[in-house]
């Protein structure tokens, strides 16, 4: 989730080999342990009706396949027979891990059956079978392929690489991410096939994620974000096909990256102010505006022309949720603008700070999720109300395993992440992950982590 991570010494404790049993817990009030879950939620609620469910920990097993840990980005979808299946990143350096189904080590996708009642883990295999590379021009299938750093990810709807009207597109499931890593490639994995491709005409970034729009016909309109100092916010825009592999036909190939240029603001600061909003932009081959770490993105699934990004930026500078409107998102060179709509305080404790991940739901609602970085600060979940830009706080990690002197502490070095709406499991129903970045000798699960379900009232008011 980051590239520069500030670990406190006093936080790890010990780098080597620390026990999967350690640091067992009960559930806190509104908390449950799943079925499949050796350990309690992560997560408490900081807002009452809040819920959390525990539904897998690394390290838990299912018919022999094992969680591995740094759970990052998530996509779901409902399988119609009781079940739904996760896909979830796993930010593993390129170093590290093991080999998984397509012959290489790092970064990888888990792929899993869960009971939508029970929240019981039915099946977990491998996502990944083939990957194909790409220098532009074609692909080229290649064995043993190793990823660097998985982070966030997105599953759109079927709409955005698929126009049923034209039968132009792909007309199935694909999930996107991108490496998170100087140079980073972003991918597209063919999820009934399992085949993954690397996607050249996107470029290379510091990838944070790799969002496509489901409402632009026979266009594909996809966001990425580039997760440094001074990070572009990308625009790839590309047609969609009627021939071709997957990707060809999904749009994916062929088309131009352009950059998000705000001529307000060319350089984008956390510790400094921004321009009163909103700004106009326009789509740059060439030049771009530079952001204090732009890191999540995600399209309003209300407002097809809505962009809500981050910019992460420090602990001692101002963390900023974004909103670009197109005017035309079928049309996406003819800009639009951009407006700051939450601004973190720079120090102390209150928050959000250093404002990461992010989902927006049908309600006009955002989850942001925040990533401190190691640093002495118990990273939380906050809800945003689009339009009364009302915000609180619902949820924070759990201070007994991730406050000094907590009765199971495993470390500061924490952070939730990869949420997105689960409507299959109820109204205000939610899947996320935590990134305890506790080290394990084991290497084939680098850290600990956990894949929970979140449940919020979708009745209560912000205050």
């Amino acid at each position: 989730m980051r590239t520069n991570r500030n670990r406190l010494a006093a936080a790890v404790l010990t780098l080597a080999a620390v026990a999967l049993s350690t640091g067992t817990a009960s559930a806190a009030p509104g908390g449950s342990t799943g079925p499949s879950s050796s350990d309690a939620p992560y997560l408490v609620r900081h807002t009452s009706g809040i819920t959390f469910t525990s539904v897998l920990t690394t390290g838990d097993s299912v018919g022999g396949y094992r969680m591995a840990g740094i759970p990052d980005g998530l996509g779901a979808y409902d399988n119609g027979d009781g079940t739904f299946t996760l896909l979830m990143n796993h930010e593993i350096a390129k170093n590290a891990g093991v080999p998984r189904a397509h012959g290489g080590a790092g970064a990888f996708v888990s792929k899993w059956v869960i009971d939508k009642q029970t929240l019981k883990v039915k099946s977990g295999s491998d996502l990944i079978q083939k990957v194909f590379l790409s220098d532009g021009g074609r692909f080229t299938e290649t064995p043993g392929a190793v990823f660097d750093r998985f982070c966030s990810a997105d599953l759109p709807s079927v709409s955005a690489f698929y126009n049923a009207a034209t039968g132009k597109g792909y007309n199935g499931h694909i999930f996107t991410n991108g490496e998170e890593t100087s140079g980073g490639r972003a991918f597209a994995h063919v999820v009934d096939s399992g085949e993954s491709y690397q996607l050249a005409d996107l470029g290379t970034a510091s990838f944070e994620n790799v969002v496509a729009n489901p409402g632009t016909g026979d266009k594909t309109v996809v966001s990425g974000t580039s997760d440094t100092g001074g990070g572009a916010v990308y625009i790839y825009v590309g047609d969609k096909k009627s021939t071709g592999n997957p990707v060809e036909k999904a749009g994916l190939t062929g088309g131009t990256r352009y950059s998000i240029s705000v001529p307000a603001l060319p350089q984008e600061d956390g510790a400094k102010p921004v321009p009163a909003g909103p700004l106009p932009f326009t789509l740059d081959a060439a030049g771009a505006t530079k952001w204090d770490r732009p890191e999540d993105a995600a399209w309003d699934p209300n407002n097809p022309n809505d962009l809500y990004f981050t910019t992460t930026a420090s602990m001692d500078k101002h963390s900023r949720l974004w909103r670009a409107r197109f005017d035309d998102i079928t049309d996406p060179a003819k800009g639009g603008t951009v407006e700051m709509l939450v601004e973190g305080p720079a120090g102390g404790q209150d928050g959000p700070r250093m404002m990461d991940n992010i989902t927006v739901n049908d309600r006009g609602q955002v989850l942001i999720q925040e990533d401190p970085g190691g640093n002495s600060y118990l990273a939380g979940l906050y809800q945003y109300d689009i339009s009364s830009g009302a915000i609180r706080r619902i949820a924070d990690h759990d201070p007994e395993r991730f406050l000094p002197g907590g009765p199971v502490f495993d470390t500061i070095d924490e952070e939730s992440s990869g949420i997105i709406p689960a409507p299959f499991l109820g109204a205000g129903k939610y899947l996320l992950d935590v990134q305890n970045h506790t080290k394990l000798a084991d290497k084939e699960l680098v850290e600990k982590g956990q894949l929970l379900v979140l449940n919020v009232p979708p009745g209560q008011p912000l205050r």
